[in-house]
C-alpha cells in the first residue's frame, strides 16, 4: 500500500478529472472549510503540520485523450491566514480548466470572512442526455461545446464560531457551440433549437446563505455536523440574460468509531430552481451524476428543475507515512452508496413525496442508485485528493478524481 501511494505522489494521479456541474453549494463548502481552518500561525517546518502542497495530475480519458495538470494549495500564505487554491488542466482534445480560490476567515478578529473565486472551463464535447429523470441512456442524445467563465465574491459574518451568514455576487458567462464529435450524434444546438439557453449567455446571481459546521478538521474530519442553506436570484435588472431563483440545501453528519479510525457519514442534499420557463437556461438546471452526486453515472446524466440526493459513506484509516520529508501522507479507504433523482416539474416533485400507502415503493422504484469505493490521500494540513470508482445499473466502474472530501 505504501509503495502504491509513493508511486501516485511521484508520477501524479493517473486519472482525468471530471467536469463539475454548476453547484451553488460548492462555494459554501469553501466557506465551511475556512471556518474549520485553525488560527493563524507561523510557517511550520514539521512534516505533519505543513500547510501547503503541490500535486501533479496526469491522465488519459476516452474523450480527453492525454491530460496534464497541477494542483497547488496553501492554507496559511506567509502566516497571514489566507488560503490559496490553484488548479489547471489541459487535455490534447482541447478540454481545459483553470480555477483560483483565495479566502480568509480572519477579518476583524475572526468576525468576518471573505472568499474570491475565479473559474474557467472548456469542454468541446459535452454530452447531453435530455431533461428529467429519464430512462434514455446510457448513451447521450446529443453533444455540444461548453465554455464557462465565472468570478464570484463572498463576504460572511461569523455570528458564532460555528455559524456564518454570507452574501455573494458575481458574473457567469456560458457559451454553447457545436464543438466536435467522434460519432454521428447530433449537435445539441441543432437537435434542440428551442431549448432555453441553447446559445449561452450571462447569469449574474446574488445570493444569501447560512453555513453551520462543527467539523473537527478540514483534511480528515471525523465528527460533527455541517449544514448549508442558500438562496440565489438573478434577473435582467442585474445584467443577466435570464431570470430565476434557486434554493439549495445540504446537511451532513460524521460519526466517529473506534477513536476516529473509522467514520460513518450521512448526507442529504437538495436543490430547487423556479422562474419563467423560457428564462431558465438548461445549463443552470439541477443535475445529478458525476464526481460526488451519483458516482456510478456520467457527469450531467440527470437534469431537472429540482433534485434530491442521499449519501452514505464508510471511511476507514489505512496507513500514514512521511513522503520525502515533505508531507505527512494519510491514506483512507471509502465505501459509499447513493440514491437520488431529479424532477422536471413542480407537480412531479409533489407527487413523488405525497404521503400515502405507496410512498415507499414509489420512491424506491423511481430513485436512481449508485455505489462504489475509493481512496483518500491527505497531504499534511494542505489538501486531500480522492479517487472513487462508481457502479450503477448503467455503468460498471466509472473512475473519478477530485479534491476535498465529498461532504
Amino acid at each position: 500500500m505504501r509503495r502504491l501511494a509513493r508511486c501516485l505522489l511521484v508520477f501524479g494521479l493517473l486519472l482525468p478529472p471530471p467536469a463539475r456541474a454548476i453547484d451553488e453549494i460548492a462555494t459554501e463548502e469553501y466557506v465551511a472549510e475556512l471556518m474549520a481552518t485553525p488560527p493563524k500561525k507561523t510557517e511550520s517546518t514539521e512534516v505533519a503540520a505543513r500547510q501547503w502542497a503541490v500535486l501533479p495530475e496526469v491522465g488519459f480519458g476516452p474523450d480527453t485523450g492525454p491530460l496534464v495538470g497541477v494542483k497547488f494549495a496553501h492554507r496559511d500564505v506567509a502566516g497571514s491566514g489566507v488560503t490559496l487554491d490553484v488548479e489547471g488542466t489541459q487535455a490534447i482534445e482541447r478540454q481545459q480548466s483553470l480555477a483560483l480560490t483565495v479566502g480568509t476567515p480572519h477579518l476583524e478578529h475572526d468576525r468576518f470572512c471573505a472568499l474570491l473565486e475565479g473559474r474557467f472551463r472548456l469542454d468541446p464535447e459535452r454530452e447531453f442526455f435530455g431533461l428529467g429523470n429519464n430512462n434514455v441512456g446510457p448513451d447521450a442524445v446529443s453533444t455540444h461545446e461548453f465554455q464557462r467563465t465565472q468570478a464570484f465574491l463572498t463576504l460572511g459574518w461569523r455570528a458564532r464560531a460555528h455559524l456564518t451568514f454570507d452574501v455573494s455576487g458575481g458574473v457567469r458567462y456560458v457559451s454553447i457551440r457545436k464543438g466536435i464529435r467522434d460519432d454521428d450524434r447530433p449537435f445539441t444546438t441543432d437537435a434542440f433549437r428551442g431549448l432555453p439557453g441553447i446559445h449561452g449567455g450571462y447569469v449574474n446571481p446574488i445570493g444569501l446563505a447560512m453555513v453551520a459546521t462543527t467539523r473537527d478538521d478540514v483534511i480528515r474530519p471525523t465528527r460533527g455536523w455541517r449544514a448549508i442553506f442558500k438562496l440565489t436570484h438573478t434577473n435582467r435588472a442585474l445584467g443577466s440574460d435570464f431570470q430565476f431563483t434557486r434554493l439549495s440545501g445540504d446537511v451532513s453528519r460524521l460519526f466517529p468509531l473506534f477513536g476516529g479510525a473509522h467514520v460513518v457519514g450521512l448526507r442529504a442534499d437538495g436543490g430547487f430552481i423556479f422562474g419563467p420557463q423560457r428564462d431558465i437556461p438548461f445549463w443552470e438546471l439541477e443535475e445529478l451524476g458525476g464526481d460526488d452526486t451519483l458516482r456510478g453515472f456520467f457527469p450531467h446524466r440527470f437534469v431537472g428543475t429540482s433534485q434530491v440526493l442521499l449519501n452514505g459513506e464508510y471511511r476507514f484509516k489505512l496507513t500514514e507515512f512521511n513522503f520525502l520529508d515533505w508531507w505527512r501522507v494519510r491514506l483512507d479507504g471509502v465505501a459509499f452508496g447513493e440514491a437520488g433523482r431529479v424532477f422536471i416539474t413542480n407537480g412531479e416533485l409533489r407527487q413523488e413525496f405525497r404521503l400515502n400507502d405507496n410512498i415507499i415503493s414509489r420512491i424506491a422504484s423511481s430513485f436512481r442508485y449508485s455505489y462504489g469505493g475509493g481512496l483518500r490521500i491527505g497531504l499534511s494540513e494542505a489538501l486531500v485528493a480522492r479517487i472513487d470508482v462508481g457502479f450503477s445499473d448503467e455503468e460498471r466502474g466509472l473512475v473519478y478524481l477530485d479534491f476535498g472530501q465529498t461532504f
